[in-house]
């Protein structure tokens, strides 16, 4: 029993310089890397922000046009219908961009994705 307590108070030890030196480690580092990441958010990433909100707000058409419906054989088939709303409309359905099987739409509604 007392060979066993002796083993465990070493390793105890053992556990407790570890982690000072670990930690003592990181004390020193983490400044260094909490710069870098501050440096790295002020250079890489506010500026990337601000390029992707202009390119979204001022190059991007806000409503592009939708294309013209062709009843194509192979698309917009339903096998079965969906188990949410009338079935027809998928899940992020938007009246004015996604067709249905019979065509686009139409009416106020479809201009701000409302089901029918």
């Amino acid at each position: 029993m007392a060979t066993r307590m002796a083993t465990l108070n070493r390793l105890n030890v053992a556990l407790r310089t570890c982690r000072r030196f670990y930690s003592a480690q990181a004390g020193e580092h983490g400044h260094e890397s909490a710069k870098r990441w501050k440096s790295a958010f002020f250079f890489l990433g506010a500026p990337a922000v601000a390029l992707v909100y202009y390119n979204s707000y001022y190059i991007m058409p806000q409503h592009p046009e939708r294309d013209e419906f062709v009843a194509y054989p192979h698309l917009r088939i339903r096998a079965k219908p969906f188990p949410w709303s009338d079935g027809n409309h998928s899940l992020f359905h938007n009246g004015y961009y996604n067709a249905l099987p019979e065509g686009y739409e139409e009416g106020s509604e479809a201009l701000h994705g409302g089901h029918h």
